[in-house]
């Protein structure tokens, strides 16, 4: 049934379907192209697969087809993989799953983090700019400073080798949660299938005029709501969202181990160096100290991130969540569940989970919240909900 009606979405209606059988599912007209899920019944899965011009969901899906007609046809979004299906297995390895593989980014050359633009970058926030410059100054500083050492050597090769391959990934990391859209709702997301069967009603953000999926919050610096909102890091210039969690805590992890590698070598070397050949002399002492004033404030600060986002993962509960129930003093009500490491890191446990890189999610619409209509459309599922 029809939902709701609102003129500000791109969307014309939020309808539901429900209580579909298999007859009705497989009938599509000829102008839509779904890709199926997995069923792992076998070929009975694909027995009922025909064309119906007429049937008694025709004016759903026409309905469906104007709307998504009347999208634009590019949004962003990613390679992802969308729910689980098959049988009754619940080893994830063994699992089937639906495969989007398609391109839903802009292809608009422009920086923004409006639904148009093709690449996701903050512009609305000159200190944050700042800010994230001088992580990189901080950390080509630090590698520059280690390679100095070793070059005079001061210092082994092989550990400065190992140093400056931290400072790559960590400044990798920076980059890719920089860069990354953290989980922007766009205008025509709809509700996922679970919480359109638990909820009656829906938030919509009085801002962006849209569905605004659960522990989604409206970041003003970005203009966007976020879906799964830790907070807004000005060192990141971006938001700390459900898509880009992993390349931060990578970053994290990353500073942490460069700075505690860095003060070790420092201590090592003022406490036990008793010939004058190891003395740092010249310009170095005055660029270990610097570096040493550096490196103490990432581990405090890092520490105090890791921390948060441990916290976070364990309870379900971000940091602007976690603020407004300590100031009403409701952490003990909380319904929140703890979040898996496979919706941050993907569902592969292997050398992926510590690269800066884009993560296979077992379901993405779960992780994020919220579904799109043309991806509704294409994977073409059981029971879905769709505008």
């Amino acid at each position: 049934g029809v939902l709701c009606s609102c003129k500000s979405c791109r969307c014309a209606v939020f309808v539901q379907i429900t209580m579909m059988n298999e007859e009705t599912i497989d009938r599509t007209p000829p102008s839509i192209s779904l890709r199926k899920r997995p069923r792992g019944t076998g070929p009975q899965s694909q027995a009922h697969s025909s064309w119906a011009a007429q049937d008694e969901n025709s004016e759903i899906i026409s309905l469906i087809t104007n709307s998504a007609e009347n999208s634009p046809p590019k949004w962003r979004g990613r390679s992802l993989i969308i729910g689980g299906g098959g049988g009754n297995n619940d080893d994830p390895d063994e699992r089937e799953y639906y495969y989007d593989d398609t391109n839903e980014y802009s292809f608009d050359c422009s920086f923004g983090t409006e639904e148009k633009d093709g690449i996701w970058m903050n512009r609305n926030d000159p200190p944050g700019t700042i800010l994230a410059a001088f992580v990189w100054v901080f950390i080509l500083y630090s590698a520059m400073t280690i390679s100095l050492l070793a070059q005079s050597k001061h210092l082994s090769h092989i550990l400065a080798y190992f140093y400056n391959t931290i400072c790559v990934l960590a400044l990798a990391s920076h980059a890719k949660t920089m860069f990354t859209d953290p989980g922007a709702v766009p205008q025509c997301a709809v509700p996922i299938d679970a919480a359109a069967r638990q909820m009656e009603t829906h938030s919509m953000c009085r801002i962006c005029k849209s569905f605004k999926p659960p522990c989604s919050h409206h970041c003003r610096i970005c203009n966007r709501c976020v879906s799964r909102m830790d907070h807004h890091c000005p060192w990141m210039n971006n938001c700390i969202g459900a898509t880009n969690l992993k390349s931060f805590i990578l970053f994290l992890g990353y500073t942490w181990i460069g700075s505690a590698l860095a003060l070790m070598i420092f201590g090592c070397n003022y406490f036990f160096c008793n010939k004058e050949s190891c003395e740092f002399t010249g310009v170095l002492v005055q660029l270990v100290r610097i570096m040493t004033v550096i490196c103490v404030a990432s581990i405090l600060f890092t520490s105090s991130m890791l921390m948060n986002v441990t916290y976070g993962l364990m309870t379900g509960i971000g940091t602007i969540d976690r603020l407004k129930k300590k100031a009403t003093n409701t952490t003990g009500n909380s319904a929140e569940e703890p979040i898996s490491l496979e919706d941050v890191f993907g569902m592969k446990r292997n050398i992926t989970w510590l690269l800066p890189i884009e993560p296979m999610l077992p379901d993405y619409d779960r992780v994020v919240g919220f579904s799109m209509p043309q991806r509704l459309l294409r994977e073409g599922g059981e029971n879905t909900s769709v505008c």
